[in-house]
């Protein structure tokens, strides 16, 4: 399901040819805050930023411990703040 949603953004994001790819980032971006902001509130949606800034350095450095699926395998729902 998480990769349907992937493939479905990426085709979007493709067909999208009137804005920069920077542009793109910025509105994913935003969207990906606000949605998960109206979950489970503006601390835990931040702190999922964070974590997934902290886990693409990791990607970046080469550390194969980190991957982005990784993430929601250690999320807890449950843990996050709801509003």
């Amino acid at each position: 399901m998480l990769d349907n949603f992937y493939d479905e953004v990426q085709k979007i994001s493709e067909a999208t040819d009137d804005l920069s790819e920077t542009a793109k980032a910025v509105v994913l971006f935003r969207v990906a805050t606000e949605s998960s902001a109206r979950e489970v509130g503006w601390e835990s949606a931040v702190y999922l930023m964070s974590r997934l800034m902290t886990v693409t350095l990791g990607v970046m450095a080469g550390d194969e411990e980190e991957s982005f699926e990784k993430i929601l395998a250690d999320l807890d729902l449950g843990d996050m703040t709801s509003h």
